[in-house]
């Protein structure tokens, strides 16, 4: 009879339904979930790269500059200084006779505006010159500083190469006659080195801020 019994018993636990045969088992642990982030489109990924490359590009400035700031401002000197000599030789005769109405104190209206036009042309190719040349730095070097050294080394270079004109007894620009090695023509040419020297720089300066406006390392400022 008990081998009876013990078979009906487990007939009853196999009927039974699967989640009855083992209530005392702990449940399966659910699957983690993992988030995706979703990639960045086209058009930001390219915007963060060029925001990536502006930022590389703010921090790192050419690494020429002096070199080149010499060399610009030494042509910028050369390039106005021949321009002044071409110009005065070939109005000649108008010079000549500035030199004979000025040692008689009779200087003409008529002369003296030519003798002004001729040397406001002058002045507005320097001005030109060292505006261009600085835009140019502005290009290569980036640095606005270089642009003022330009400027100067180039005014200077200017006027120490018409300083030996003044001594030539032919050249029709000496007005007044030549000039005599002494101490005060050497601090007057002193002053006139300054004086365009510093002209120099300022336009030049000016060539180069415009350049670099657009600049990563200026525009972040």
């Amino acid at each position: 009879m008990d081998d009876v019994h013990q078979l009906q018993t487990a007939a009853k636990g196999a009927n039974r339904p699967a989640e009855q045969v083992s209530p005392a088992e702990d449940p399966l642990p659910e699957p983690e979930t993992v988030r995706v982030e979703p990639l960045p489109s086209a058009p930001e990924a390219r915007v963060k790269r060029q925001e990536a490359a502006s930022v590389r590009a703010s921090g790192h400035l050419p690494e020429r500059g002096t070199r080149y700031a010499l060399i610009s401002g030494l042509l910028m000197g050369v390039l106005v200084a021949l321009v002044t000599i071409v110009l005065v030789l070939v109005n000649a005769g108008l010079f000549n006779e500035a030199h004979r109405q000025v040692a008689r104190d009779a200087l003409t209206v008529r002369v003296a505006l030519l003798l002004a036009a001729i040397y406001g042309i002058t002045w507005l190719v320097a001005l030109i010159v060292a505006f261009i040349g600085g835009l140019i730095l502005g290009r290569i070097a980036v640095r606005r500083r270089l642009g003022f050294l330009a400027g100067a080394v180039g005014g200077i270079v200017y006027s120490l190469l018409l300083w030996p004109t003044s001594f030539i007894p032919a050249y029709p620009g000496n007005l007044t006659g030549t000039a005599t090695l002494d101490a005060g023509t050497a601090i007057l040419e002193v002053l006139w080195c300054l004086l365009w020297g510093l002209g120099g720089a300022l336009v030049c300066l000016a060539g180069t801020w415009v350049a670099s406006a657009r600049h990563p390392h200026y525009r972040d400022r």
